[in-house]
């Protein structure tokens, strides 16, 4: 009789630890009082866009019957330590904005030794092979409609002679600053080297217009040094290259300080009110809005997937370096003076 009520007590034993430890060894979130269908959601903290997706995220996962864990970070040493929190927590996915992608790799091998997919989110993470999915917009692609509306703008392809342009790109290290920039030079490259465009100051680089943080008080300052020693004695500038609408307005402020010619062509990215008012007043060619609701959309569908087991639901690839990372990609939206009023958050 012992015997059989050792065997017994064994046997729940054993149920007891595959209860505990569900698939792949992870803990079952339901015994850990997590609720199965929990999605931690880490995203930067670096402007209203950030907050505005993350929350519309949140929204969307929840009326899908998903619980959202949100946390944003303005460090990427804070972002590191939520992230491997939300790996303690085991949930069905990490999606995250990254501050710093560089900095999450090693919490990126965490995740990976529980099987935990990682979503990045509007910035693919580079050189890590633990990235299992990207939804966003393709940066490259932004980067030459940026470059297309100056050629455009310019009637580069129709009329001779030289047009100045001065070229700003955004954050070394962010992963889109690269793309918008390589994908401009694509298309001004050309122009540049048969002498249709000339960088008056010889700034091309990326290296050389790059721009830290973001910070439009730092492209202020690179553009006054530009107009004071470059552009001295009315020297006309045609066209500015600039990878978003913030960087823009540091722009357009020292244009107004230190500029006596006729106004330049200015780009633009993310469509925030300042940007289109620009726009509306002359002192913005052009900006490109990136609705929400897209990115917010794609990843919705992308974690239903991950939970009825589609691991593989996207044909398109995006090379990090290190592996063609499964993307999601949406179509971003120019606007110009002739289409403000079809910006997501005018309509």
């Amino acid at each position: 009789m012992k015997r059989w009520t050792m065997l017994l007590t064994l046997a729940l034993c054993m149920l007891g630890l595959v209860a505990l430890t569900g698939c792949g060894g992870q803990q079952d979130p339901k015994v850990a009082g997590k609720p199965h269908r929990t999605v931690a959601v880490l995203f930067a903290d670096s402007s209203d866009i950030w907050q505005r997706g993350g929350i519309l995220l949140q929204e969307e996962l929840e009326k899908n019957g998903f619980i959202v864990d949100l946390h944003f970070a303005r460090t990427a040493q804070a972002q590191v330590g939520q992230f491997r929190r939300a790996v303690e927590q085991k949930p069905i996915a990490i999606v995250v904005g990254a501050v710093d992608g560089d900095a999450l790799k090693d919490a990126l091998s965490e995740a990976s030794k529980w099987e935990i997919p990682v979503v990045a989110y509007d910035r693919l993470i580079m050189n890590s092979p633990h990235v299992s999915y990207y939804v966003g917009y393709d940066a490259q692609e932004i980067g030459r409609v940026q470059a297309y509306s100056i050629e455009k703008a310019l009637r580069l392809k129709e009329t001779h002679g030289s047009d100045n342009i001065e070229i700003f790109a955004g954050d070394p290290k962010d992963n889109n600053a690269h793309l918008f920039y390589k994908g401009a030079m694509e298309v001004l490259k050309p122009y540049i080297d048969h002498g249709r465009l000339v960088v008056t100051s010889g700034e091309t680089s990326f290296a050389q217009v790059a721009t830290k943080n973001w910070d439009p008080q730092s492209a202020k300052e690179r553009a006054r040094r530009l107009l004071r020693h470059t552009y001295e004695n009315d020297r006309p500038l045609s066209a500015i290259l600039s990878p978003n609408d913030a960087l823009a307005g540091g722009i357009r402020e020292a244009l107004d300080e230190y500029y006596k010619g006729t106004w330049p062509f200015i780009t633009g990215l993310d469509a925030d009110p300042e940007g289109v008012r620009a726009i509306a007043a002359d002192r913005q060619g052009m900006t490109i809005d990136k609705p929400p609701t897209l990115p917010v959309k794609e990843c919705l569908r992308l974690i239903k997937d991950i939970v009825a087991g589609k691991t593989d639901s996207s044909k398109i690839r995006q090379d990090n370096g290190s592996k063609g990372v499964p993307a999601f990609l949406c179509k971003p939206v120019v606007i110009d003076k002739n289409n403000l009023d079809t910006v997501h958050w005018a309509k």
